[in-house]
């Protein structure tokens, strides 16, 4: 027998309703299961993967070195680079917010640093950068010369 989607809807409200705990503890059973199916589906990162991260990581955020059982929900998001895909790393919800902010843009981050600390300090951030980052791209080497 066809049921239209309000009724269907209706029926599964009421299911739900008459067995409290019941999505909770069939969730527990499969937490594991779900959760990988989600990082592979989303990241193409297995738990293994997630667990070497974590592993190479020193069970820290990548970033503010904060550990991982102290994360909301005791785990850390997978940073990933919106533009490719290609995971970077494991962060903690303060820190993967923080780059979702400024959109994953250096130039940002940078004269938040100087806001913070001042020219000096940021000019150490810059030499450093370059340092590590001797052709930085040209967006970026225009926003180097403006600090």
């Amino acid at each position: 027998m066809a049921r239209c989607k309000a009724c269907k809807t209706g029926d599964a409200r009421e299911y739900r309703a008459s067995r409290p705990g019941y999505h909770k503890a069939a969730y527990a059973k499969t937490r594991t299961a779900t959760r990988e199916r989600h990082l592979v589906r989303k990241y193409g990162v297995t738990l293994a993967d997630y667990e070497a991260m974590l592993k190479e990581q020193d069970g820290k955020c990548a970033i503010c070195s904060a550990p991982e059982g102290e994360q909301f929900k005791g785990v850390f998001h997978v940073d990933h680079c919106h533009a490719t895909g290609q995971v970077r790393g494991l962060l903690c919800r303060g820190c993967n917010h923080m780059l979702g902010v400024v959109g994953d843009d250096p130039h940002k981050l940078l004269r938040a640093i100087t806001y913070l600390k001042g020219p000096q300090v940021a000019a150490e951030v810059i030499g450093a950068y370059m340092d590590c980052h001797p052709d930085p791209d040209e967006q970026l080497r225009a926003a180097l010369a403006t600090n």
